[in-house]
């Protein structure tokens, strides 16, 4: 199944593009945001438009974050012209068909789009994410009590760093499974579990006293303009998605993390060599990692394995398989872990302790975290056991790299 930043390999342009556009179409926006997935799927039958959105890009831009990057171009102008009507269908205010106004708005506004195109990237600050950030948080910190160091890569204006101020709820179906985080907290997530497994979920003593991102482009949230950028990132017609940004750019503008702006491939290092050894460093990422070259994701590899030999270290990804730099092997899925609607997201862990290392996939997760199926077994809770099987579940290193994973 292709992902959003997969491909075709036609060697025109133009029908390479269309085909990016019909792969979102029918797989990432298929049920979840309809007006993208309409407006897609007309874009891959105009040639002039694929064209335009081929000349507007930068030239080092990845084809494959191309018509992701001119669906957010486009909604920045959007937001920025709130009476238009375009942006009454974008807020559902309107139900119409919006091919024929985002066609307008593209033809009348092609400067506009084209500037944002060449000179911003696609930042989606999803909040959704920190969903599964808490659960990997919970398993590589059960039973060590040392002092956290958060270190995100590409972490946009870095809400997901503040992953542990938002009240997150865990549910099957109609039963509810558990929560984390602070009961009157503005921005409340909700988690949908899938499969027989339960969660890790960390608990009210987990010290985190370092938060720190690295980024090519940070976003100043305190900054109208440049968080506007978030919103115009979020894909329209899904409501909460809009209010819950909202909540968590004002929660954490009141005290927003160090962001580096710099190149994550040579910048980690250094970050990670800054951390008092006092403290344990977790290093993570979402969807971020599909934006960095093949050799940088290897590079990144290569110095957190250096480092992880000689300091406990964890690296959790949220990342498409193909991008989880460690190459972890996915075989024999139940059925139903994920639609054929929804791109493959895992959340994965290579953990690097008393000089060990270990991998292992620990979920499958909706790209913005709105549903999670776990399937590490030896960290999890299967469905009903007691708290005393939850702790005698919980893994240590092993003496080798396990780059398989447990199917429950």
């Amino acid at each position: 199944m292709a992902g959003i930043l997969g491909g075709v390999d036609n060697k025109d342009p133009i029908d390479e593009l269309a085909g990016l556009f019909r792969s979102l179409a029918h797989t990432d926006f298929a049920g979840y945001s309809p007006i993208y997935e309409e407006l897609a799927l007309a874009v891959a039958r105009d040639r002039r438009v694929l064209g335009f959105v081929l000349d507007s890009a930068a030239p080092n831009s990845r084809r494959g974050r191309l018509p992701v990057l001119f669906f957010a171009a486009t909604h920045d102008v959007i937001l920025s012209r709130p009476t238009s009507p375009i942006a009454a269908i974008y807020r559902g205010e309107v139900e119409a068909d919006p091919v024929a106004p985002f066609f307008q708005l593209v033809a009348d506004d092609r400067d506009a789009i084209a500037e944002r195109m060449r000179t911003r990237s696609v930042q989606t600050n999803e909040v959704g994410r920190s969903a599964a950030i808490a659960a990997a948080v919970a398993l590589c910190t059960t039973g060590d009590f040392r002092s956290i160091g958060l270190v995100e890569i590409g972490p946009s204006a870095g809400l997901n760093l503040a992953f542990d101020s938002y009240r997150i709820d865990y549910t099957r179906g109609a039963d509810f499974i558990g929560s984390t985080g602070p009961v009157d907290s503005p921005v409340h997530l909700s988690c949908e579990l899938r499969g027989d497994l339960d969660i890790p979920l960390p608990g009210p003593d987990i010290a985190i006293d370092v938060r720190i991102g690295i980024d090519a482009a940070p976003i100043d949230i305190t900054d109208p303009e440049q968080s506007r950028w978030l919103r115009a990132c979020l894909w329209p017609g899904i409501p909460d998605r809009p209010d819950r940004l909202a909540a968590a750019i004002q929660l954490v503008g009141t005290a927003p993390p160090p962001i580096l702006c710099g190149d994550a491939v040579t910048d980690l290092p250094g970050v990670l060599a800054a951390l008092p050894e006092a403290i344990a460093p977790i290093v993570i990422s979402t969807w971020a990692l599909a934006y960095i070259p093949t050799a940088g994701r290897a590079q990144i590899l290569h110095d957190l394995d250096e480092l992880g030999a000689r300091r406990d270290l964890t690296f959790i990804t949220l990342e498409e398989p193909r991008f989880t730099p460690w190459g972890p092997e996915i075989e024999d899925l139940p059925e139903g872990i994920i639609a054929n609607s929804e791109t493959s997201t895992i959340l994965a862990m290579r953990r690097w302790s008393g000089g060990v290392c270990e991998s292992r996939v620990l979920a499958f997760v909706h790209p913005h975290g709105r549903w999670m199926h776990w399937i590490d077994q030896r960290s999890a809770i299967a469905d009903g056991a007691s708290e005393g099987e939850a702790s005698a579940g919980t893994t240590t290193a092993t003496d080798a790299t396990t780059n398989g994973v447990r199917h429950g």
